[in-house]
């Protein structure tokens, strides 16, 4: 029997124990051979590396040269190579885990939270409008008369953090409000706090009114009827109040109406001051029980006089007539002033404009509001029920504010420094 064969039954452990002792000892004492022969191999080629060495240092004195060992120069060529290895494979590693965090990681990051530069749509010139600039021109349409912003320039700081600058884009005082604020992973930071104050909810007097009654606001007031704690001034306080204004200013004016009025009996009435009030935005029901909802500003309205725009483009299949013009087709003017007047027309413009800020659930959590469910039904609400006025806001002088709290139609006037 060959030995190989021999080993492959001691494996198998199929030997007898006289075999299998024999093996045994054959194994022990080829490995103390093999520990010798390495350990004696070893020392004969450290060895022999010395006298190598030592001859070429007697050979490079004798000479007077400086050659080095020919082993000596393979083993510092082999220890380069490996060295630049392992060196460009460090600096590939590191190079691509700085450029990942430079460049992806921001991105990466930033993906979780609103991004206000993102661009959301292009116009027919080649211009851009970004996702803050058309928000905050939804949102300061339907919440905050008189302060209308449209242009919102991004800069782009990586993970999820943005500079920005809010233009005023038209000014009723001459002087133009332009601010610059931060936005950190969804948090907003302005550098003027009082930007977007909303007006008061008892600005206008149908505050925590019963709005199904047929009764006018005065009326409602002598009987007692409803919460009326925080009323605005009525007609007489109104006018006192008026008499002390600046004959050469413009003020943004939040008029209360006695009665609450349909779209139609509304337009008819601003028609008689279309020449001498500017930016006249309107106050409809939004809600059945209560037209101040916990969630969402306490009054929603929208522009019926044309001028509040600019370049903004949006997705006009999702939101059909989102915002009325836009200079970038100069021929919606004339027909946008006469569908605004439209009862009809004019609800649906509210209500897309109510269906765009629902669903806006960061941009809203920015500027403090709930989600944009409230919105949503204010929305429905519109649509089931048409358009009924409450009041309005407008930008004029003392002189009209004194004849338009004269008129029947209303109850008070309040009034603020116009921006």
């Amino acid at each position: 029997m060959k030995y190989h064969e021999l080993l492959e039954l001691y494996k198998k452990k199929e030997l007898g124990e006289e075999q299998r002792e024999m093996v045994e000892r054959d194994l022990e004492r080829h490995e103390a051979i093999s520990e010798y022969l390495f350990e004696k191999e070893e020392a004969d080629i450290l060895q022999g590396s010395a006298e190598m060495a030592k001859g070429s240092e007697r050979q490079s004195a004798g000479k007077g040269k400086n050659a080095e060992d020919d082993f000596t120069k393979r083993v510092n060529r082999a220890i380069r190579r490996a060295f630049l290895k392992m060196g460009a494979a460090v600096c590939a590693v590191t190079l691509i885990v700085v450029l990942l965090i430079l460049f992806v990681l921001p991105n990466t990051v930033s993906n979780f939270y609103y991004d206000p530069g993102r661009i959301v749509s292009e116009n027919n010139y080649g211009g851009t409008t970004n996702q803050m600039s058309l928000d905050l021109a939804v949102y300061t349409e339907l919440a905050l008369p008189g302060t209308y912003r449209d242009d919102v320039q991004v800069e782009d700081r990586g993970y999820g953090n943005y500079d920005i600058t809010i233009y005023q884009s038209v000014s009723r005082s001459g002087e133009s409000r332009h601010v610059a604020g931060r936005i950190e992973k969804n948090k907003l930071r302005l550098y003027d706090i009082n930007l977007f104050n909303n007006p008061s909810a008892n600005n206008f007097g149908w505050f925590q009114m019963n709005m199904d009654r047929k009764d006018t606001l005065t009326e409602q007031v002598e009987k007692g009827v409803g919460s009326f704690a925080y009323t605005p001034e009525r007609k007489e306080q109104s006018a006192e109040y008026l008499e002390e204004l600046d004959d050469n200013k413009l003020y943004l004016a939040c008029v209360t109406l006695d009665k609450i009025l349909s779209y139609d009996e509304f337009i008819r009435f601003t028609e008689k001051y279309s020449e001498q009030m500017l930016d006249i935005w309107c106050v409809p029901r939004t809600a059945e029980d209560s037209h101040m909802p916990i969630g969402r500003p306490a009054n929603l309205g929208f522009y019926i006089q044309l001028g509040q725009s600019s370049m903004l483009e949006w997705d006009r299949e999702k939101y059909p007539d989102l915002i009325l013009w836009s200079f970038d087709d100069p021929s919606e003017w004339d027909e946008a002033e006469e569908k605004i007047k439209d009862g009809t027309f004019a609800a649906e413009h509210f209500a897309v404009m109510l269906d765009y800020m629902s669903e806006q659930d960061e941009f809203l959590g920015m500027m403090r509001e709930q989600t944009g469910e409230t919105y949503a039904e204010a929305a429905d609400y519109i649509r089931e029920n048409g358009l009924q006025i409450y009041g309005f806001a407008c930008v004029a002088n003392k002189e009209t504010l004194l004849e338009l709290n004269a008129e029947e139609e209303v109850f008070g006037i309040r009034t603020e420094d116009a921006g």
